[in-house]
């Protein structure tokens, strides 16, 4: 073999354990950045007690929020955090490991308005939303986003006659007014 094809070969064996290498630490980075999870949602006041957020809901500055997760199996909790919503009635928690078995919701804990404080129970209106945390869910993001909650005012504002007007879900008695 000449000299020249002894370093094409070398070059070439360089080469191609390098890209074994790249290969190999692409395919480690994602397991071992993908071991944190942030769950993110948002917290208002349904000043109509809709049951649903409208142009009058107003974002709950430091409300107080939990994330549980539990067993499936023998309903044991596996994980608790607690947070607070920012200025914007947002909050941001960061969850450790992928919890792909388990059962995981947002629960609303503590109202910071002292006129919304009733948490909604009935029909679809819950005090949780369930959340996923996992990696093997088809999302490559590891930002998770809870349904938003809310607590209820005690007695509804005068202003949401119209906004129900507006959405077409009075009864047609109070339209016809």
């Amino acid at each position: 073999m000449t000299k020249s094809g002894e370093i094409i070969l070398i070059v070439s064996a360089v080469c191609l354990f390098s890209l074994f290498g790249v290969i190999q630490a692409e395919a480690e980075a994602p397991t071992q950045t993908q071991t944190q999870f942030h769950v993110e949602g948002k917290v208002y006041c349904d000043f109509c007690r809709a049951l649903f957020e409208n142009r009058l809901s107003k974002p709950m500055p430091d409300a107080k929020v939990r994330l549980q997760c539990r067993n499936q199996t023998d309903d044991t909790v596996t994980l608790t955090v607690e947070g607070q919503t920012d200025e914007r009635g947002v909050y941001s928690l960061l969850v450790e490991r992928d919890h792909e078995d388990e059962i995981c919701e947002m629960i609303l804990m503590k109202s910071s308005m002292d006129d919304c404080t009733e948490i909604p129970n009935e029909g679809h209106a819950k005090e949780s939303a369930r959340i996923t945390i996992t990696n093997n869910n088809g999302m490559s993001e590891t930002t998770r986003h809870a349904n938003p909650l809310f607590f209820l005012k005690k007695e509804a504002s005068p202003e949401c006659d119209e906004v129900f007007k507006e959405l077409e879900l009075l009864p047609e008695e109070i339209n016809k007014s």
